[in-house]
Parts: C-alpha cells; structure tokens; sequence
C-alpha cells in the first residue's frame, strides 16, 4: 500500500465586491432622483419667504389698527409711513414696507365710538403688491 497524500485543495478567496458598471448605475439613479427634489427645494424656500411677509404684515396692521383704537378720533389722519421688517419707521431708503393708514370720512352706523379704517402696505417686501386689512375700530381714546 502507498501512503495516501494529503489532499491540497487550493482555496482562492474571492472578494464580493460591485462592479464598474454597477456603481456608474447607481449613481446615474441616484442622480436622476435628487433632479425632482432639488426643484422642491426652491418651491419651498419661496413659499417660507411668502409666509415670513404675510405673518410680519398683519402684525405691523395689527399694530397700527390697535394704535388708531387708542387716540381720539377727532385727530386720526391719513397717514404714511416707511417701515423696516419688524416694523420700525425707517428712513424711505432704507424702507421694506410703505404702511398707508386711512381712516373713513363717517362714523359706523353713526355711532361716533366706531369708525372703519384702512392700511394697506406695500413695498420690495410684497413685491410691490398691496396687501389691504381693513377693521372696524372702537374709540378708546376719548
């Protein structure tokens, strides 16, 4: 009897890895889906802006609405003023809104305790586009 060998098996170790192709593939996918998303990107910064204006406009109306309920009416003018974003009067330079305030010429139901007023501001803020708030006020002021 001959004495029986051992066996050699050679064992390659074979790395799993991605190909070329298949990389180039996934980035190309990749890439046309990042494409819709970055278009939404800028939609929803303009609309953040827009929200941002139409949130510090009422409030600038807000004020000057509640300022005109707190002093006579026999002294409230038609007024307009140069405004910055938090409503500040600024120089017309240095402006973002331009607020026009207007009181109506007659009482509410002749009572001579309400009165209809108007701002309407406009400006590089809004895009040079009114935004009107229009209320009812009651004389605290008197």
């Amino acid at each position: 009897m001959s004495p029986i060998k051992p066996i050699r098996k050679r064992f390659t170790l074979r790395r799993r890895a991605f190909s070329l192709v298949e990389v180039v593939l996934a980035l190309g996918i990749v890439g046309v889906a990042f494409i819709p998303l970055l278009g939404l990107l800028s939609v929803g910064f303009k609309t953040m802006k827009e929200s941002n204006v139409d949130v510090r406009t009422a409030l600038i109306a807000q004020r000057m609405l509640a300022a005109a309920q707190m002093v006579p009416f026999g002294t409230l003018r038609a007024t307009t003023k140069h405004l910055d974003y938090d409503g500040k009067e600024v120089p017309a330079s240095e402006a973002v809104f331009t607020a026009a305030f207007q009181p109506s010429s007659n009482n509410v139901l002749g009572s001579s305790n309400l009165k209809n007023v108007t701002v309407t501001l406009t400006g590089p803020a809004v895009e040079n586009r009114p935004r009107v708030f229009a209320s009812t006020v009651a004389n605290l002021g008197d």
